[in-house]
């Protein structure tokens, strides 16, 4: 649903939105992400032209976030990286005398919608606020495991 790219941006505003106020080097940002610098360097100008990040030259510049996190939506990173989504207007076959939308393509405009209205209404604070590492291979629990069994709810048989 969203690009590669569109995720970077998302895990960059999120780490910066950790360190407020304080610049970041975009090496210290891609080893926070896991992503290659190179390619984040140009995900950080994206967001920079955006708005959503201030650019420091220099010593001990770098980059933060230029609003609180709280005026930050989700669906502000995914425009400022031109993964805006897409709504369903007009019969996407292009098929003549279609000026509704059919029942499959009305469904998944309804959907589109939805995450439109999600992502509109989560703010970068709202990620921060329920942070868990999720790509850290050191919490990660195999669902085997009596760990992980514990946390299941009770199957009903």
């Amino acid at each position: 649903m969203i690009s590669q790219t569109s995720e970077y941006a998302l895990r960059a505003v999120v780490i910066l939105a950790q360190m407020p106020q304080v610049p970041a080097a975009a090496q210290e940002i891609a080893e926070a992400t896991q992503v290659p610098v190179g390619y984040l360097q140009k995900v950080l100008r994206m967001l920079a032209r955006a708005g959503i990040l201030d650019a420091q030259r220099g010593a001990g510049g770098g980059f933060s976030l230029a609003k609180l996190p709280s005026a930050i939506s989700v669906l502000d990173v995914l425009a400022a990286t031109d993964s805006s989504i897409s709504r369903i207007e007009k019969c996407p076959l292009g098929i003549d005398g279609h000026t509704k939308l059919c029942s499959v393509h009305r469904l998944l405009d309804n959907e589109i919608a939805h995450a439109e209205r999600v992502f509109g209404a989560t703010s970068i604070a709202d990620l921060v606020n329920d942070f868990r590492p999720l790509c850290d291979a050191r919490q990660v629990i195999p669902l085997s495991s009596p760990e992980a069994q514990a946390q299941r709810p009770d199957k009903t048989d």
